[in-house]
């Protein structure tokens, strides 16, 4: 069938078939013979002979006429094989062979995926290098041989990489990576501005680098001693490692809230431990690089960092870190030429750890410092984006594990909050796992939301239940606040079965629903049961902690220093979508809180269960019990994902933001020595594509803005001794918020529930 025409090649064949013939006739007679005689040697080594000169026959005309098609080989390796134990062997391979063909072809499209994303990300990071002239001049001579047509790279593209030249330093059209620089030269030039005040930085949650100084088997092999396990790409080399291994390493002891046994991370020490978190992403890489820019050096800015898995109270219980600022801030302001005072800059989780410092430094239990330590070494106190009512994410966090913001957090969240469901699990790990590990962090419940009713809703409420067929009713709609569309903090809906639940998808009259909504102080409660469980030592002291009130630095409770001369700024962005209130459901199939559960459902949970000892007190506990409820979002309110968004930096809701520096901060009762407050909000504007990177220059979202340009140049007039030239601007609804968070506080004093309030000084 496969012979081609003509008389030379039709000879050949025919020799070829003739010796087929003699080889299958000799291969028959020696298996025949029981007994090999001399004569039968003589045809074995014949054939062995005639096997070379057929195999090299068969060579020739394969090369002469050219391999079969793949079409013919794949049906060939269609056909059944036959039957038999001689034959199992071969079928294994073959069956062996197409599962890893099968394999294959996914890794070469997963390749061919990742490669695709890479290559994007490449391009959009290559937007922020600096290329000097030479390198530019050589790429575009060649650039049709080092770069493919269809990528378009020619002079224009070329001209977006700026070059490295006082030309383009000093002109109009500067880019993204200098936009800083040349606001600190335009503060420098305007001003005059040079190093005044010693900057100490005290960074925020996830910002600062953990490094390893004792590790377990599983995580040692592929680690070395000091190596980073928070930031720098040695993370991403520890975490595909093995990730369940470095998630326990990443956790505290659940009945402690310590080191686990054999486990040992500290914070890196110095402004390398928070300015790249990595190569790419900033956190106070920009900062840094404009102080320096105006003058600074090493020995006028120091950056206090701490290891952000801890509350205050254990931070200083464990690695005197309060202790060490004192002494830190003392000894600069002692070898900074004419003693001058420090300015103090807090990012994020960094506000509540600056708050409780300023009180923790004067008081007699504390630092010891006496009445006038704040007024005698500090200038100026400088909030970025602070917490100061705390973060409603964290209850999320420290309930589900379904956390989103933050540093490195909040970049994952924008790439893989679509398939967080599906795909974060075998990603990053399972969420009851997460779970465990957010709890065990102390900082996080050190984080959750203050004001209770009074300023979240809820207080003229009771937290209610109903029984429901509409899958779109909700309970207890009526706002409490400016910024609230929803007077239940959580908002769980459970069903008895999964009969049930399908019954409720479908739309069905006769399926029935509990709700169960809670207001912000019965959402707390709630939170310590569930998690008490599993984590008792951080539930327990947040439940006493809560149950008191007071702490220090308490945003609502305690005053502020006795330091009329000292300034504080209250520097935010506003405009970007921030979760609010949440709505759950029944981790499974969403069943009642008394039911046991399904069978499937409850073995799916358990496999899910840590195999980690150290990160629950209870391991026949499941932590995760509840999941966001992404099937029951309103039409007509803005949920999302089963959570409700209102105005704020992405991460901390305006209230939070803005509230205690607009209106507690500013009476008499909480700011005894006056000290002047400004605050400062910076709209929101995302970054482009055009800008390139991953990070814009004039974005308000909690992490990004410290590459705000706007925010770089204010910091840089407040520490330069230029504070007065900052004015306050609010561009948001705070006012409004301020009104009715106080008209609900004063009407929880006159039922005896809170303290006298008096009207600050802005009017708010």
């Amino acid at each position: 069938r496969h012979c081609p025409k003509g008389g030379g090649e039709k000879k050949l064949h025919r020799v070829m078939m003739m010796l087929e013939t003699r080889k299958k006739t000799y291969s028959r007679r020696s298996v025949i013979a029981a007994k090999p005689t001399t004569t039968a040697a003589r045809t074995t080594r014949r054939t062995e002979d005639d096997d070379d000169d057929v195999n090299v026959v068969s060579e020739t005309m394969r090369k002469r006429r050219g391999r079969r098609t793949h079409e013919e080989e794949d049906s060939r390796d269609a056909l059944p094989l036959p039957s038999g134990k001689k034959h199992k062997k071969r079928e294994e391979e073959e069956k062996t062979k197409k599962e890893t063909k099968g394999k294959k072809r996914v890794v070469l499209a997963l390749f061919l995926l990742y490669s695709s994303v890479g290559m994007i990300l490449v391009i959009s990071y290559l937007r922020l290098l600096i290329v000097p002239d030479a390198v530019r001049t050589k790429a575009m001579e060649h650039a049709e041989f080092l770069f493919p047509s269809w990528m378009g790279v020619n002079e224009t593209f070329l001209n977006l990489l700026p070059a490295l030249n006082p030309d383009v330093l000093n002109s109009d059209s500067y880019y993204n990576a200098m936009e800083h620089l040349i606001a600190a030269r335009q503060v420098s030039d305007m001003l005059n501005a040079k190093p005044k005040h010693p900057v100490v930085i005290v960074p925020g949650f996830v910002n600062t680098g953990l490094e390893l100084w004792k590790s377990k088997p599983c995580i040692a092999k592929r680690t070395q001693f000091r190596q980073r396990m928070w930031g720098t790409p040695a993370m991403a080399k520890a975490f595909f490692y093995n990730r369940t291994c470095w998630l326990e390493h990443m956790g505290l002891d659940a009945r402690t809230g310590e080191d686990p046994d054999g486990i040992v991370l500290r914070p890196v020490e110095g402004i390398d431990s928070v300015d790249w978190f990595m190569p790419g992403y900033f956190v106070w890489g920009r900062m840094i690089e404009a102080l320096g820019e105006i003058g600074y050096t090493g020995s006028n800015i120091h950056a206090h960092s701490y290891d952000w898995r801890l509350s205050p109270e254990q931070l200083e219980k464990r690695d005197g870190y309060f202790t060490k600022l004192k002494k830190q801030i003392e000894g600069m302001r002692e070898t900074n030429p004419g003693e001058e005072k420090i300015a103090l800059l807090a990012h994020s989780y960094g506000d509540t750890l600056s708050r409780y410092f300023l009180e923790w430094v004067e008081s007699p239990k504390g630092g010891k410092g006496g009445a006038n330590w704040v007024s005698d070494n500090i200038a100026t106190y400088v909030n970025i984006a602070g917490p100061t009512l705390g973060m409603p994410k964290s209850v999320s966090a420290l309930l589900s594990g379904e956390m989103r913001d933050t540093a490195v957090l909040n970049e994952l969240e924008m790439t893989l909050g679509p398939m967080i469901n599906t795909f974060v699990e075998k990603l990053i790990g399972s969420l009851e796992e997460i779970t465990l590990v957010f709890r065990s962090w102390s900082s996080l419940w050190s984080m959750l939301p203050i004001g209770g009713d009074e300023v979240w809703g809820g207080s003229e409420i009771a937290a209610s239940s109903s029984t429901t067929s509409d899958p779109e009713e909700v309970i207890d709609e009526t706002p409490l606040s400016a910024d609230v569309a929803d007077a239940n903090f959580l908002t769980i809906r459970e069903f008895k079965n999964q009969r049930e639940k399908k019954k409720w998808k479908k739309q069905q009259k006769e399926a029935s629903a509990t709700l169960t909504g809670l207001s912000m102080d019965n959402s707390l409660h709630f939170l310590h049961d569930l998690a008490k469980q599993t984590t008792p030592a951080n539930a327990e002291t947040s439940f006493k902690k809560r149950t008191k009130d007071k702490w220090y630095g308490h945003p609502l409770r305690s005053k502020l220093p006795n330091a009329p001369k000292m300034k504080i700024f209250c520097l935010y962005g506003v405009g970007k979508s921030t979760e609010r209130s949440y709505r759950y459901t029944k981790d499974g199939f969403g069943e009642h809180l008394g039911g046991g559960g399904s069978d499937e459902g409850n073995v799916r949970r358990h496999h899910h269960r840590t195999a980690s000892t150290s990160l629950t007190a209870n391991a026949s506990v499941v932590a995760k019990q509840y999941k966001l409820d992404v099937e029951s979002d309103p039409s007509q309110l803005e949920w999302q994902k089963g959570t409700l968004s209102v105005d704020g930096d992405g991460s901390i809701p305006l209230v939070s933001l803005g509230y205690a520096c607009a209106s507690p901060w500013r009476a008499k009762t909480q700011n005894p020595s006056s000290i002047p407050i400004k605050i400062r909000e910076y709209a929101h504007l995302p970054k482009t594509l055009m800008e390139g990177g991953f990070q814009g220059i004039s974005e308000g979202e909690h992490v990004n803005i410290m590459g705000n340009v706007d925010m770089i140049r204010d910091v840089l007039k407040i520490v330069t001794g230029h504070g007065d030239a900052v004015e306050e601007r609010i561009s948001s609804d705070l006012p409004a918020i301020v009104r009715k968070v106080d008209e609900n506080r004063l009407k929880s004093t006159k039922r005896g529930g809170g303290r006298r309030l008096h009207r600050n000084k802005a009017g708010f």
